[in-house]
């Protein structure tokens, strides 16, 4: 699919084993930012961002079909019982919308890594990858360094990520904010929107 844009929003994991009670890596975190992540999807949609939603399709919980636990056997017993399909599908919240957004499915940590996505967001014109989703320290954080390696300009959405805690999360984000993206807040990419920073 083409379509002028400049940003893609990356959203990672938004799936509903992450992000409803009794899902098998399931945190109170991503139930507290549901609404407002599924809210500014649709604003930043509205204002021109290519919306990419990234989710993984396994039947591990650990959400990976490439996973350290699945391949190294010193890791055993790591990867935990297996998901119900419904409950690989995206959160309820979200709008999906066909004919403007991306679904991609990945099959480890990172949203590149053998998938589509470099493809598309080089077909599209992408110069800045905006990353949010579940989980900040794990399969955010390996997107946001693939989008980097790759040259993009990169960021990720404070107020759009969640993880175990908030003291997590936290680290994390200094640590991508010192080496590999900006951290904004979900009303700054909305102003960067607007502007035409982004």
């Amino acid at each position: 699919m083409k379509v002028s844009k400049k940003t893609a929003i990356i959203a990672v994991d938004l799936q509903k084993s992450l992000t409803m009670p009794g899902g098998n890596n399931y945190y109170e975190t991503a139930t507290e930012m549901m609404d407002r992540v599924a809210e500014n999807l649709n604003k930043m949609r509205e204002k021109g961002a290519l919306i990419i939603y990234i989710w993984t399709k396994t039947q591990l919980s650990s959400g990976l079909t490439c996973a350290a636990p699945a391949i190294n056997p010193d890791l055993e017993g790591r990867v935990l019982s297996k998901k119900t399909d419904e409950m690989l599908e995206l959160d309820d919240r979200l709008r999906v919308v066909p004919e403007k957004d991306l679904v991609i499915c990945k099959h480890t940590y990172s949203a590149f890594w053998g998938t589509p996505l470099l493809e598309a967001l080089e077909q599209n014109g992408i110069e800045n990858v905006v990353v949010c989703g579940i989980k900040t320290n794990i399969c955010c954080r390996q997107t946001v360094v693939d989008s980097a390696s790759h040259g993009y300009r990169t960021y990720i959405i404070r107020d759009m990520t969640s993880t175990n805690n908030e003291e997590i999360k936290a680290y994390h984000l200094a640590e991508m904010n010192k080496y590999f993206a900006k951290v904004l807040d979900s009303a700054e990419v909305l102003e960067r929107l607007d502007s035409g920073a982004f």
